[in-house]
């Protein structure tokens, strides 16, 4: 799924929480917009860089960091 991410750091809870979730309590996150009809998902770095490393999110020019 492609996303487009809004730039925007902010304190939050991620709402993805994976196992990598750095963000289960207010913590920086950035907020994706989702198809369809542009819907918000709050996101820490950590689970970003996991959805786009396992394929289920792709963003245009992308590069993720090689996971610790």
């Amino acid at each position: 799924m492609q996303v487009e991410p809004s730039g925007v750091v902010m304190t939050g809870e991620c709402d993805i929480k994976t196992d990598v979730c750095t963000a289960r309590t207010a913590k920086p996150i950035t907020a994706v917009w989702t198809p369809p009809g542009r819907t918000q998902v709050n996101v820490c770095r950590a689970c970003l860089d996991e959805k786009i490393r396992t394929g289920e999110w792709q963003v245009e020019g992308a590069r993720v960091r090689p996971r610790d």
